[in-house]
């Protein structure tokens, strides 16, 4: 294995496999070659189309448009292994569509392969291909569907009155993202005007539709067009809305906070009492936070108006209603309110946090997070916690007891922290429970297992999330903590610093953590100095005060490529010559590869990569292809670096 060769191309193989990740590299091109299908083409999909046909609305129908097919689910995996040649379009789709019900190679990243190839960004989008993407977005496979939207109907440019129709009666029931990319499609693909003219068309025939599907229409026009709907009167009545807020100088501990709050919604709609259906209040970050059904969309906006101009009132949410959104919210009080096929709800009820619990992450003072003592050694609790992960979907507990049983058995269940952490999170939707945000505090602590930690960090402290002083010392304390590898760095402390980049004070705040460490480097080993180094310029933009003092530390190593020759010796003649005896450097190496030389120069220090750098872009400049410091991880993944190790502290080592 060649060095030059392995940093040089580096990123590219990077770039690669992202490339290969994004289109599916485990999934074979669908044109794949060898044994041959029959010439008759069983299932071909062929006009009348569903999404575009003009006589009548035909919603997506997964089970009669793909057969059950075992035969062809096995000869579906063959040609996505390259084991099969299927020639021309009408046989491919075919193939999929028969199979697709059986394949068992990826079938999400073949939807995506099929999206890519035939409608995203294609200027002639195939019809047929839409109609497979169409069908399969009804699928009771969440993923399947997901994929199918995802990579089709939303990015159709050519839209069509029954397409239009099924992505407004789809849009109740998806999440929020996949509603941002409906209108984000309708926005970018395809004539505005005829958009336009296809959700009015819609809507003059509101009538033949159920309120959640005029709601999501009047919802989407708005979002693509920045305007309401000509004749907005004709839907005063239409859709269930739920609208959450909060006053930030009324917190939960207020004994009338939830009848204040209910007063400012009925003092809005006072002549209109009728449609306020229902109102609870719930404790969100602290705040009691009110959250109305409102009936009718004609009242769901004079209600946001209305509070939108009070001081101090904050809104939440404002969405159309659904059964989606009652488990996201854990809004239980007001199933009676939706149709009666509607999914149940599958998360915790909803518990109200005792008041006076104290919390480690919401003290005064500094209380560090503690894995040992904070969460349960015993064995039986974790079983107890794998039966519950096991039978997710039929929990009757309330959050309070789900909480309590992953404190006691977080440290015995036999899933990943990445698992058990993730579902914790999603089952728990909103509001934010303290007690919840308690059980990641205390997985951060650097102590406990790293892939509780590194579960924690992801699921409960991204970007948007409230963050005490105490919670973004501890963060600061995960970034300090050994391991140092680049997976831990990209994984880990890439994401605590992305987590605060929207949020100054936070920002603020944890800069001077970092300034505080590196006011004491030299009980910093090499690479803790140069990771809080980086922390703090990456979120001050500017150097450390006091980085001259340490601009020596550590051994940093720079690859080049030396154009001036063809040979080591005559490189050694060039690059001594130009760089001199300086005192920043530590040792090089001369490497000849195809009759191009690399060069490796190990220097002191920032100092030193700092002034190499500015030598090599002066005239005639040398191609830079890799700087940094000089880990344990560099050496061991590099043969012909192996002659420096020397160069490393004893404690770096022994840190990785």
């Amino acid at each position: 294995m060649k060095l030059a060769s392995e940093l040089k191309s580096r990123i590219g193989m990077l770039l690669i496999v992202a490339v290969l990740i994004l289109a599916g590299s485990t999934c074979h091109p669908l044109h794949a070659a060898d044994d041959s299908v029959d010439e008759v083409i069983p299932f071909k999909i062929e006009p009348p189309f569903s999404w575009n046909r003009t006589d009548r609305y035909t919603p997506p129908d997964f089970n009669a448009f793909f057969p059950d097919d075992k035969a062809a689910g096995k000869q579906l995996d063959l040609m996505l292994e390259g084991k099969l040649k299927v020639a021309g379009i009408d046989e491919r789709l075919a193939l999929i569509r028969r199979g697709l019900r059986h394949c068992t190679k990826h079938r999400t990243t073949l939807l995506g392969q099929v999206g890519n190839q035939y409608i995203w960004n294609r200027e002639k989008q195939d019809p047929r291909a839409i109609e497979l993407m169409y069908q399969a977005s009804a699928s009771n496979d969440a993923d399947i569907a997901h994929y199918a939207l995802y990579h089709g109907p939303t990015v159709v440019k050519q839209r069509s009155a029954n397409l239009v129709r099924m992505l407004m009666e789809q849009y109740p029931m998806l999440g929020a993202q996949m509603q941002q990319r409906i209108v984000w499609g309708m926005q970018t693909y395809g004539e505005k005007e005829q958009t336009r003219t296809l959700l009015l068309g819609l809507l003059d025939d509101f009538k033949q539709l159920d309120d959640s599907t005029i709601g999501a229409t009047l919802e989407t026009y708005q979002a693509v067009f920045k305007t309401e709907p000509p004749d907005l009167n004709r839907f005063d009545e239409a859709g269930l809305w739920v609208i959450g807020f909060h006053r930030d100088d009324l917190s939960a501990t207020h004994p009338q906070a939830a009848e204040f709050l209910r007063e400012m919604v009925e003092k809005i709609l006072r002549t209109r009492e009728a449609a306020l259906l229902a109102f609870v209040t719930r404790v969100d970050q602290g705040h009691e936070t009110a959250v109305a059904l409102v009936k009718g969309y004609r009242q769901r906006a004079l209600l946001v108006e209305r509070l939108s101009k009070l001081t101090h009132v904050k809104i939440d949410f404002n969405q159309l209603f659904s059964a989606r959104v009652l488990q996201e919210l854990r809004l239980q009080e007001f199933v009676r309110f939706l149709p009666e096929d509607a999914p149940a709800s599958r998360l915790p009820a909803y518990t109200r946090p005792p008041v006076d619990k104290s919390y480690a992450c919401q003290a005064e003072d500094y209380v560090a997070p503690d894995f040992q003592s904070y969460f349960a050694d015993d064995a039986s609790a974790g079983k107890k916690l794998d039966q519950l992960y096991d039978n997710r979907e039929k929990l009757t507990l309330t959050d309070h007891e789900l909480l309590e049983a992953f404190r006691l058995g977080l440290r015995h269940s036999s899933y990943q922290p990445n698992i058990m952490l993730g579902w914790l999170s999603g089952a728990l939707g909103w509001p934010r429970d303290p007690r919840l945000t308690e059980i990641f505090y205390q997985a951060l602590d650097p102590k406990g297992p790293v892939e509780v930690r590194k579960a924690a960090l992801y699921y409960g402290f991204g970007l948007g999330t409230a963050k005490t002083r105490n919670i973004l010392r501890a963060l600061f304390g995960v970034y300090m903590a050994p391991p140092f590898d680049d997976t831990t760095n990209r994984n880990m402390r890439s994401r605590i610093l992305w987590s605060v980049r929207d949020h100054e004070d936070d920002k603020y705040f944890l800069s001077t953590l970092f300034a505080e460490a590196l006011r004491e480097h030299e009980k910093l080993s090499d690479i803790a100095l140069q990771q809080a180094d980086s922390a703090y310029k990456q979120l001050t933009g500017a150097d450390p005060p006091n980085a001259e003092e340490y601009s020596s530390r550590g051994v940093y190593i720079l690859m080049f490529g030396d154009e001036s020759a063809s040979t080591i010796p005559a490189s050694k003649q060039y690059i001594s010559q130009r760089l001199g005896d300086s005192p920043h450097i530590l040792a090089k190496k001369h490497m000849v590869e195809k009759g191009e030389v690399s060069v490796i120069v190990l220097l002191k220090g920032t100092a030193g990569l700092k002034w190499l750098i500015k030598n090599l872009q002066t005239e005639p400049q040398l191609p830079i292809y890799f700087g940094g410091l000089l880990t344990p991880e560099m050496i061991g993944k590099a043969e012909h670096l192996q002659e420096f190790k020397k160069f490393l502290q004893v404690d770096q080592t022994k840190e990785e």
